[in-house]
């Protein structure tokens, strides 16, 4: 295998779970799926009385993670008047929440790019045999990334390193926003990431195999 040929192994390598991850993560965390189940599991607008039901709450949140409520605004009726359910920390760390999984789309069309660019090239150069290798070499970063993510949640100084980074200033004792998004609802997202970055591979993974698949000369 020539060096060029290694170089657009480990690209792909690595920018195939990278892609995968990138865009379940952006797949779970803005559609209302994930946090309508765990409203309404927690039954959050009987516990917090928001005047909407718990669809409706996970469909804000959606809106505001896709970017069509510009402001982590949400407004109750309280003794005849408007009150902001959320307080100025929780708008913050939900701004920065919103801030990084933007910025993950810049690294996922990169590596998605990337990927196309290195899959032309090795099928350009009949290197079908090495492109498959290569998804291969992606299936296993794909695993260690995913046992690293667990991992990192399941020890308290790295999952409270990446809660830091996420919600950068520390709730307050009388914020609503703690009692949404629980230690539960961080389970059960990583575990939805999980599932749909597999499967995303696995689609990837057949696209790779067809592609890929040797000239039969009676079949």
């Amino acid at each position: 295998m020539g060096f060029l040929n290694r170089v657009l192994f480990i690209i792909i390598a690595i920018c195939i779970p990278v892609v995968c991850i990138m865009s379940a993560f952006n797949i779970v965390f803005r559609l209302p799926d994930l946090y309508a189940y765990e409203f309404n599991k927690n039954q959050v607008s009987r516990e917090i009385n928001l005047g909407m039901k718990n669809d409706e709450l996970g469909q804000f949140f959606s809106d505001f993670m896709t970017g069509k409520e510009k402001e982590f605004d949400l407004f109750t009726e309280y003794r005849d008047r408007e009150q902001s359910v959320f307080g100025t920390v929780e708008k913050i760390n939900m701004e920065n929440a919103r801030k990084l999984l933007n910025y993950s789309l810049y690294l996922l069309a990169g590596a998605a790019l990337l990927t196309i660019i290195s899959y032309c090239a090795l099928l350009a150069n009949k290197r079908k045999y090495e492109l498959r290798g290569a998804f291969k070499g992606g299936i296993l970063i794909f695993t260690i990334l995913l046992a690293v993510l667990f991992a990192s949640f399941y020890f308290d100084l790295s999952r409270d390193f990446l809660y830091g980074h996420i919600f950068i200033i520390r709730f307050g004792a009388d914020d609503v926003l703690p009692l949404m998004l629980t230690e539960q609802f961080a389970k059960l997202g990583l575990i939805a990431v999980s599932a749909v970055g597999l499967i995303l591979l696995i689609i990837l993974a057949s696209l790779t195999w067809r592609i890929t698949k040797p000239r039969r000369m009676f079949w």
